[in-house]
């Protein structure tokens, strides 16, 4: 039976590197604020919602183009940047927009997902990108930071009110990634950054995945509400 998956950030490294996971026949739908590239093209059905979530109307982007009824699986990777501000000089545009990207647009998503469950009983899972930071929060980053507390507050209260049987929802908090962004600092700050960690290196993008895929399959089906981190046991 084919299933359709809901991908934003679908052209980060996170969401290129699980698309070319999906099996033949998968039906994705890829939210990105620019069109695929073309080498991202696969033997399944992809739907390419072209959307900026920091837009309050951005659910006008999907307006016929898919069913959320149909949707099995939800995965978001999608992230304002981290503007490196302290508080003070943070605007409440700014951190509007921040929230509107990593925190409402998901309940905005989910909403329209949710709501489909007695036209199509199912069991839908989730998977929200957070980050190792919640567990060490840094100066500069409040923006950021809150609104993906924001998130594991709704991994929590979802996981408790539907308790798995309408959606399985949890979370990954990986450490600093090999990702295209990281590959742009100065190779002498990337060093110094591995050299501190206790494995000397930085997580890489498959290994992320590794564990969104676990979360997705079956192999987890009593694992609901978690939030697990990625980062190669740094404290």
């Amino acid at each position: 039976m084919s299933r359709t998956i809901l991908i934003t950030g679908a052209t980060s490294s996170f969401g290129q590197e699980l698309i070319s996971r999906l099996p033949s026949g998968t039906r994705i739908v890829a939210v990105s604020r620019q069109p695929l590239p073309p080498e991202m093209s696969n033997d399944s059905e992809i739907i390419n919602v072209i959307s900026d979530l920091a837009r309050t109307d951005f659910l006008n982007d999907f307006d016929n183009k898919i069913d959320f009824s149909q949707v099995d699986e939800f995965v978001h990777f999608a992230a304002a940047p981290m503007r490196m501000q302290n508080f003070s000089s943070n605007t409440s545009e700014q951190l509007l927009l921040d929230y509107q990207t990593n925190f409402l647009s998901v309940v905005a998503l989910l909403t329209k997902v949710v709501a489909t469950r007695k036209q199509n009983p199912r069991q839908v899972r989730v998977v929200l990108m957070l980050t190792d930071m919640l567990r060490s929060a840094k100066k500069g980053e409040t923006s950021y930071i809150t609104s993906k507390f924001a998130l594991l507050g709704l991994v929590n209260s979802l996981s408790m009110e539907f308790s798995g049987n309408d959606l399985r929802i949890n979370a990954v908090s990986p450490s600093l990634v090999e990702t295209k962004y990281v590959e742009h600092f100065p190779e002498f700050l990337r060093k110094d950054i591995s050299n501190k960690h206790p494995m000397k290196r930085h997580c890489t993008v498959a290994e992320v995945i590794d564990s969104v895929e676990f979360l997705l399959s079956p192999q987890s089906s009593f694992i609901n509400g978690q939030n697990i981190f990625i980062n190669g046991g740094e404290n």
